[in-house]
């Protein structure tokens, strides 16, 4: 199966990875699935559970996560953790840094490069 829809699992002020990733996907004809368009930065409080169930439902609805690794967050293990749950493709990216063995577990495949990182969810 082809992806087709891919989820941009990252810490939420990551923009120049979204930017970057979306770029990257579309020229490789995916469709990059924001949760940060839905941008609650600064107002998370008494909307955690909208938060969560929304990441939840844009994953189940992706066939693969592209997960930013770059820097421990909590939300981004999480969202990969449950896409591994459910089956979905994950592909880390880690800008060269030493993945964590948990990262490796949930992670079809591990790149340094965000480039590379993509052409392994478009040759997918």
């Amino acid at each position: 199966m082809r992806v087709k829809r891919v989820y941009l699992a990252g810490p939420p002020f990551a923009e120049e990875y979204r930017r970057r990733a979306e770029e990257l996907l579309r020229e490789a004809g995916l469709e990059a699935v924001d949760p940060m368009r839905r941008d609650y930065r600064g107002r998370t409080e008494g909307k955690e559970k909208e938060i969560v169930e929304g990441d939840l439902e844009e994953i189940a609805s992706c066939d693969a996560v592209l997960a930013d690794f770059t820097r421990p967050d909590e939300g981004t293990a999480m969202e990969a953790w449950h896409a591994h749950r459910l089956g979905r493709r994950i592909v880390a990216y880690t800008a060269g840094r030493k993945p964590h063995p948990w990262t490796v577990y949930v992670a079809d495949a591990v790149h340094a490069e965000l480039e590379d990182a993509v052409r392994g969810l478009a040759g997918s």
